[in-house]
């Protein structure tokens, strides 16, 4: 690795909302694809205390990490911060800059956060400068079912528009984001609402809801399941008869799954990095059976 030393070229700040250009630029560089300013108004600046920090040469943008403020779904209803749109410029790549950058962006939030969790995508496998014996990982598998059959229109499906009908059902879950009606209002409906709605099932008097987004790609129309709310009990009943009968589902999985209807998409890892320091019980007890879905992740966002 070729390090760069700290020059007067380099600049490191936080972004402004005027520097949408130039993450833009970046992102499309890094990633090929386009991205609104509605969604970098939205994610970073809309959204406090979130926000993005850069390197900046002379004007151009090479490098960028954006951090998403969510609180811990645990007694403390902890706030962290969530690690998106890690990126730097091609050229300036395996020489140090982002582990530079991840530094200063660690010395900025130390005092107030103890937790970031990373989702890595393939060109930033980085742990955050965060040392390895304090990041907990944790594989995830990405699925696509292959069938004859769509249930999704025999199930009750809604608008995401009447999400606040469903309020008194948006409680305290298994997930290890807290979800509550706040968050899922900022997540659904204040950005690309058109794209998702709610699918319901009701056994025995109980009710589940998964919210799921109508993805277009080359094969044509799928569907992602992003999120859930409702009943814990009957969930995974409710997500086994959409895996069953629903053809172009897409979904996560904690376990593999080896079925010739089901086709493995990719496998992710989701981390937990660790700021300050945990005992061990501590460290055991996060991520303990919670769980994480493909709502909290940038893979299905329209940008």
């Amino acid at each position: 690795m070729n390090q760069i030393n700290e020059s007067k070229d380099f600049i490191y700040r936080k972004l402004k909302i005027t520097d949408d250009n130039e993450f833009k630029n970046l992102f499309y560089s890094c990633f090929h694809r386009n991205v609104s300013f509605e969604f970098f108004k939205e994610r970073y600046f809309n959204n406090k205390p979130s926000f993005c920090y850069g390197i900046f040469k002379s004007s151009r943008l090479i490098a960028n990490v954006g951090l998403v403020s969510l609180i811990l779904n645990n007694k403390n209803k902890e706030k962290i911060l969530s690690r998106h749109s890690s990126m730097v410029l091609k050229k300036y790549r395996n020489r140090g800059l982002f582990s530079n950058l991840s530094k200063k962006v660690i010395s900025t939030i130390s005092k107030k956060i103890r937790i970031i969790a990373m989702w890595p995508n393939k060109n930033n496998l980085s742990n955050f400068s965060i040392e390895k014996k304090y990041i907990i990982k944790k594989k995830y598998f990405l699925y696509k079912t292959s069938l004859k059959t769509t249930s999704l229109k025999k199930l009750p499906n809604y608008n995401i528009d009447e999400l606040k009908k469903f309020k008194k059902f948006i409680q305290s879950n298994n997930s290890f984001f807290l979800k509550n009606f706040t968050y899922f209002k900022k997540r659904y409906l204040l950005y690309k609402k058109n794209e998702y709605f709610i699918n319901k099932f009701e056994k025995k008097q109980l009710k589940s809801f998964f919210i799921l987004k109508r993805n277009k790609d080359k094969s044509g129309l799928n569907y992602v399941v992003l999120d859930h709310f409702g009943s814990e009990k009957i969930k995974s009943i409710h997500l086994k008869y959409l895996i069953e009968t629903q053809d172009k589902l897409i979904f996560l999985s904690k376990n593999k799954i080896n079925k010739t209807n089901i086709k493995i998409l990719d496998f992710l890892y989701f981390k937990i990095g660790l700021i300050k320091k945990f005992t061990k019980k501590q460290q055991q007890s996060i991520l303990l059976n919670q769980d994480i879905y493909l709502g909290d992740t940038d893979i299905f966002i329209t940008y």
